[in-house]
């Protein structure tokens, strides 16, 4: 990225190296899929060539099951929503505004403890599921 200087010359960001966008992705929340009473929802939201970013919706006392996420680090923010998050067996609240890091290889369950839903955005690098080649 970088921005043009009334005097037309290129400035990055901190005085670093200038970087052209090549190619800029926006996608918003309202472009996810909706909620779904009957299952939870884990679905891509914006993939990149080194990281992707999935939604996933849980209703009232919907629970993601245990998983791991193989070599790929993960950050889990909650967008909205009351839950707690379960990692290698201690459960502690994970509530709106919380932002978690996980190595892949760490088992995590995601539970919607709240009386409305919980959006949460799980960004992974590198991308995850591995992109087929």
């Amino acid at each position: 990225m970088c921005w043009c200087l009334d005097d037309g010359t290129h400035a990055g960001p901190a005085n670093g190296p200038v970087w052209e966008a090549a190619e800029m992705k926006m996608t918003t929340l309202a472009d996810a899929p909706a909620y779904d009473s009957e299952q939870f929802v884990a679905a891509p939201l914006l993939d990149g060539s080194q990281s992707n970013v999935r939604v996933i919706r849980l209703s009232p006392g919907q629970t993601l099951p245990p998983h791991t996420h193989s070599t790929s680090d993960l950050m889990i923010y909650i967008a909205e929503g009351t839950g707690t998050l379960t990692v290698d067996g201690d459960t502690m609240a994970f509530d709106e505004g919380s932002l978690a890091y996980f190595h892949g290889d760490e088992e995590l369950r995601l539970s919607n403890t709240g009386i409305s839903g919980l959006t949460a955005l799980a960004f992974l690098a590198p991308p995850f599921p591995p992109k087929s080649t």
